[in-house]
């Protein structure tokens, strides 16, 4: 039971968090499908009771902290949008969209590109494809009359550039965000405007 001081919170979580550091640091020096439990407590320094009070095995832990990555990502990006109330979609509010999730991602960048290229991306990215269609389906009135290539263009592309981003150190990401929406998305918020104006007339 947790003490008042909060004592016990405070160890379940570092205890957690040389989990994480143990797997990620096992994952580069061995890759995923060669690790095994006992690898992960040695490299920790913790006992196999103490692993399962906290993991099922080490493809519940990679889910969970892929469970962690994407939802910081899309909680921190949703919440700087509210503060900056850029909820309009045009080219420039998608370049910004795209700034703040990289801020967000370098934050945990050795994390994000440890999981990417370890056979347990398909986690990652799965859950990072999902939670992008969840995120588009949030502002349906925004994006009414997308085509569904459009759609996977949009996922394919942004999981694409976090990808490169956690490979590569870009000199000038503010400048790659904006010629990556006014080449690649301008003419897809155009149409979808176009859609727009059209049911509107429609309506009259």
């Amino acid at each position: 039971m947790a003490k008042k001081d909060g004592t016990a919170d405070l160890r379940v979580k570092r205890t957690q968090k040389a989990i994480k550091h143990a797997l990620l640091a096992l994952i580069e020096e061995n890759g995923f499908e060669h690790i095994t439990v006992k690898d992960i407590t040695d490299k920790a320094e913790i006992s196999r009771n103490t692993f399962y009070l906290h993991y099922e095995d080490k493809y519940d832990l990679t889910n969970k902290m892929c469970d962690e990555l994407v939802r910081k990502l899309f909680f921190n990006v949703g919440k700087q949008l509210r503060r900056e109330q850029k909820l309009t979609l045009d080219t420039q509010s998608a370049a910004r969209i795209m700034q703040i999730a990289i801020e967000i991602i370098n934050s945990d960048k050795d994390e994000y590109r440890i999981l990417f290229s370890c056979s347990g991306s398909d986690i990652l990215e799965g859950k990072l494809s999902q939670t992008i269609r969840k995120a588009l389906g949030l502002i349906k009135d925004e994006t009414e009359g997308i085509h569904d290539y459009s759609v996977e263009y949009i996922v394919a592309g942004i999981i694409g550039i976090m990808k490169y981003q956690v490979t590569n150190n870009p000199t000038n990401v503010n400048a790659e965000c904006e010629y990556f929406a006014a080449v690649h998305l301008s003419k897809i918020i155009e149409t979808i405007k176009e859609h727009k104006k059209r049911t509107r007339q429609q309506k009259i």
